[in-house]
């Protein structure tokens, strides 16, 4: 993707919040060239630099190998700024633990840098006690907008599983549903009372505490026939637990992509009754 645009309540609707540089620069996308034009340098960090327009004053990161400039807000500067004079790498033991818990790499075809997250519960160092955290280590500063509750893994004592995620198969099964329609990619699940429950993608945590990760007995294969709504944690009940990234991590994510790889085949359709009529209205509607 070259260009990405942000429409939602937080910004103007049609923003441009990410280009490709390369694409900016020839041309022929006049809004994005003169985005690109107005940057000025402002300051570099280990993994990157940050420009700031001439014009309006917006401020924007561009990664190591200047191919992706991302839009910034002034607060997330502040954090890039404390993400990148701290260490964020888990000692031996935080290590076994999160190995233990399991964790999914970035999306197959994602154009963000690699990352991996485990979800978790933890206790910070004034004895805190949280849980839907996620302990996100990545080779790139914490841009991404929808990270609103952020911690470092500086500010963490204790590390545990949390009884709200799901277990690791159920996590890694999340990742390799099929989109049957723009962003939507159901993966439903039975619970031990024999009810259903759809999540859209990749799915960490099964509630914000209504239901507990033991209570999933399995994944089924999705059907408009069972289907209510979507039930999908919010990320704004997550609490991100940011690290970095170090030769442990790269091993850890590589298993894990790999094996994403090799599974990653796409299933052929079941159509059932009630999905022929549901693609039906779709169709309908869209004409």
């Amino acid at each position: 993707m070259s260009i990405m645009f942000l429409s939602t309540t937080d910004y103007p609707s049609g923003q441009i919040i990410e280009f490709n540089i390369k694409s900016a620069k020839d041309g022929k996308n006049k809004q994005v060239k003169a985005i690109n034009d107005e940057l000025i340098f402002l300051k570099e960090i280990n993994l990157g630099k940050i420009f700031k327009r001439k014009d309006n004053g917006d401020l924007w990161y561009v990664d190591p190998k200047q191919e992706i400039a991302r839009f910034i807000t002034f607060d997330r500067l502040e954090l890039f700024y404390k993400w990148d004079k701290q260490t964020l790498l888990p000692t031996n033991r935080q290590l076994e633990i999160i190995e233990e818990i399991g964790g999914l790499p970035s999306p197959l075809y994602s154009l963000d840098p690699d990352y991996i997250q485990f979800p978790a519960k933890v206790t910070t160092n004034n004895g805190l006690q949280i849980d839907l955290c996620l302990l996100h280590f990545s080779q790139a500063p914490p841009f991404q907008r929808y990270f609103k509750k952020v911690l470092f893994l500086s500010d963490i004592l204790d590390i545990q599983p949390s009884e709200l995620s799901l277990s690791y198969d159920l996590r890694f099964a999340s990742t390799l549903v099929n989109e049957i329609r723009m962003a939507f990619s159901p993966f439903m699940v039975r619970t031990n009372t024999n009810k259903f429950i759809t999540y859209n993608g990749t799915t960490q945590f099964v509630s914000t505490g209504e239901i507990k990760g033991n209570e999933i007995i399995s994944e089924v294969e999705f059907s408009h026939d069972r289907f209510d709504k979507i039930n999908d944690v919010s990320f704004d009940d997550i609490t991100f637990v940011i690290g970095k990234w170090d030769n442990r991590m790269e091993d850890i994510f590589k298993k894990t992509r790999q094996e994403q790889e090799k599974k990653s085949i796409v299933k052929p359709k079941k159509y059932s009754l009630a999905d022929k009529i549901f693609e039906k209205v779709l169709n309908f509607m869209s004409k």
